[in-house]
């Protein structure tokens, strides 16, 4: 009679086992899910938000030019430098167009081309630019400076000067630049084909 009992009580032990397995799984179901939402959260890389780059580059603020009438010219050379000042009110193209130009780099390295007994004449390559001739009186001695005229017209070439190493005499109307105010010896010791290392411009209130 136990025995019956026992073998009886079998069927009821094995449901029970199935229900507590369906309750186990059941019930870690949900935390598996919400671990691997956590998992996959944690893992997902972060979108990293960076400030917006400034895509205006500032460029560096352009020295303004210096009023001819407050520049000095300084022709530097291997045997010293030539300064001059402008005639500013008797020439202003001539003198800004010959500060632009110094001021760009475009006499360095140029030779002195010409150079004979009255003056030397320089100038810097590969441009043809022309000027209108601005008279003036001023006497044409030593250490004056002038703006090339092309011969047989009223213009003056933009990118040509020369020096007085003496006191001359021109027939023409010629662009009269400005005046020899140190250097007048470097002058007369310039030779045929010696070189402009650069020309820079100075203002007057620095001497």
């Amino acid at each position: 009679m136990l025995r019956q009992q026992k073998i009886n009580q079998f069927p009821v032990v094995i449901l029970l086992l199935v229900c507590l397995y369906v309750t186990v799984v059941v019930g870690c179901a949900p935390q598996d899910q919400k671990a691997t939402e956590s998992t996959t959260e944690t893992t997902t890389p972060q979108e990293v938000i960076k400030p917006a780059e400034d895509t205006e580059k500032t460029e560096p603020e352009a020295k303004p030019m210096i009023e001819p009438a407050n520049a000095i010219a300084v022709i530097e050379t291997a045997k010293g430098n030539i300064e001059f000042e402008f005639y500013a009110t008797d020439a202003p193209k001539a003198s800004k167009n010959f500060i632009t130009n110094a001021s760009r780099g475009y006499y360095r390295g140029e030779k002195f081309h010409n150079v004979d007994p009255l003056f030397i004449q320089a100038g810097y390559t590969y441009s043809n630019e022309k000027l209108p001739i601005e008279t003036s009186e001023h006497p044409l001695e030593k250490g004056t400076v002038l703006m090339i005229t092309e011969e047989g017209s009223n213009l003056a070439d933009g990118d040509e000067f020369m020096i007085c190493k003496e006191a001359i005499e021109l027939d023409e109307d010629w662009t009269i630049l400005g005046k020899v105010t140190k250097g007048l010896e470097v002058l007369d010791s310039i030779a045929q084909d010696d070189k402009i290392v650069n020309i820079t411009i100075r203002e007057r209130s620095t001497e």
